[in-house]
């Protein structure tokens, strides 16, 4: 089994331990705002939906903006140390959450929080490349992302299905996933990303910029539409809220299994192909939905996006793990994870202005051309002659 693995044999254990532990935190934070208190800050809390979602809001702008930072400290101070306290910090805005009877105490508590888990991605992100088998580095990434990310679904409907009848045994159930989120970071406290010796060579830092447009435009294009998907599905292709969530499931379910296989591409081939190939995909496919085609269509648009993303995923974090610097990597990690959460909080609200000035259309149109100007971009910029 082993050798089928893109990590090395020595660093599974750690590796494991820490995909627990963030993914028990995702899932735990995902739970809390969008399943949890929905249902539990107005019975329990007498608090209106401002409160909770500005508190949402406040830990995300921290956790976002301060990546950089927290990549730093992670790759510093001690990976070990940072996911602790990001586990600890959660368990105490769970155990405070019934006393928040103030709005101000809740915007706290999502502040602290959200700075304390800025640490996780860009230091798992950083380790994940560190213990990478050689040839192997686009896949050790894409499935790390892979391994992680389901629990925020999990944390979402679990807990939701739970809270909406009974709050505080919801309450009582992400108490559970944190303390264990917290017992297996713990188990890690002396563990510290090892950091290869400082290169005698000086890394042209004006190559950091050339990651930037992807970075944002990966997360910016896509938000434009986020708040506007059910609306747009039901008023111009006349789709029920069910027949859109099959088609999102079954265009995700090819993106992810088809992760093995475009990964090894990436590994074998280069990531050039991959990441301009699959920009160029999902800016066609968002596109050609603008123009509201007809059900048998759209599906064939759904498998091209999945497709595209399984081809621009592992070309992304190739092209990452092939040229970041090795010092402060995790750090410059951290920057470019700020970037693309910059695209999330800024694209729903240029959607919705140009939803409202130029129609429903107009946000698709918007996103699939800057996936493809950004695969123009790369295919320009990644030359042979012009990068190397």
């Amino acid at each position: 089994m082993f050798r089928y693995l893109p990590w090395a044999r020595e660093g599974l254990s750690v590796l494991f331990r820490l995909l627990l532990a963030v993914g028990l935190m995702e899932g735990v934070r995902s739970g809390y705002f969008a399943g949890l208190m929905p249902f539990y800050a107005p019975e329990r809390l007498h608090l209106g939906p401002t409160a909770f979602t500005l508190a949402y809001t406040l830990h995300q702008l921290a956790e976002n903006l301060s990546k950089s930072l927290g990549g730093l400290l992670a790759e510093r101070v001690g990976f070990g140390l940072t996911a602790s306290l990001a586990a600890f910090t959660g368990l105490l805005a769970l155990l405070l959450t019934p006393m928040a009877q103030e709005a101000w105490l809740l915007w706290a508590m999502g502040l602290l929080w959200g700075l304390s888990m800025s640490t996780l991605y860009p230091g798992l992100m950083t380790y994940a490349s560190r213990i990478a088998l050689p040839g192997r580095e686009a896949r050790a990434l894409s499935f790390t992302l892979t391994l992680v990310m389901p629990w925020v679904g999990i944390g979402l409907v679990g807990v939701g299905q739970v809270a909406q009848r009974h709050p505080e045994v919801g309450l009582h159930l992400l108490l559970w996933g944190q303390a264990l989120g917290l017992g297996l970071a713990l188990s890690l406290l002396r563990f510290r990303i090892p950091v290869p010796p400082p290169s005698r060579e000086r890394y042209p830092l004006f190559r950091l910029l050339l990651f930037l447009p992807a970075a944002f435009g990966q997360t910016f294009a896509p938000a434009l539409v986020s708040l506007f998907l059910l609306r747009f599905a039901k008023e111009r292709l006349g789709l029920e809220p069910v027949e859109l969530g099959g088609l999102l499931l079954l265009g995700g379910g090819l993106a992810f299994g088809l992760l093995p296989f475009t990964g090894r591409l990436v590994d074998r081939r280069g990531y050039r192909p991959a990441l301009v190939g699959g920009l160029g995909l999902l800016g066609l496919a968002m596109l050609r939905l603008a123009f509201a085609p007809s059900f048998g269509e759209v599906t064939l648009l759904t498998l091209l996006a999945g497709v595209g993303f399984s081809l621009f995923m592992p070309g992304w974090n190739g092209f990452l793990a092939k040229n970041l610097p090795q010092e402060n990597r995790a750090a410059i990690w951290g920057t470019l994870m700020s970037v693309e959460g910059m695209g999330v909080a800024l694209g729903p609200v240029v959607g919705g202005a140009l939803w409202e000035s130029f129609g429903l259309h107009a946000p698709f149109l918007a996103g699939g051309s800057i996936f493809l100007l950004l695969s123009l971009f790369y295919a320009l910029f990644l030359g042979r002659g012009r990068w190397n």
